[in-house]
């Protein structure tokens, strides 16, 4: 089992070794009666959203990488596909 604890602080970065941020929050989507891990949100925009809020949502802001990008945990660290940037969006 991972732990937000786990993840909160990590650097993330590509497999191909680009850094994209740190961890300061992550998203999640109640499936049934399980929470399930859908992002890990970075940068500057992330960690103000996890301080202060956003307003009515503070999940709104920060850059999110998507967990099915993740392949592989480190200590400190988040590897992710190397076609993935912050944002979920794919490289082409």
């Amino acid at each position: 089992m991972i732990r937000a604890s786990d993840l909160i602080g990590c650097q993330v970065q590509t497999d191909s070794d680009e850094r994209l941020g740190r961890v300061h929050d992550l998203r999640a989507e109640r499936v049934n009666d399980e929470w399930r891990l859908t992002g890990l949100v970075l940068g500057r925009h992330g960690l103000s959203a996890r301080l202060v809020g956003t307003g009515p949502d503070p999940l709104i802001s920060g850059e999110v990488v998507e967990w099915e990008a993740v392949r592989r945990l480190e200590d400190g660290l988040v590897l992710v596909s190397g076609g993935y940037r912050a944002g979920g969006e794919r490289n082409r």
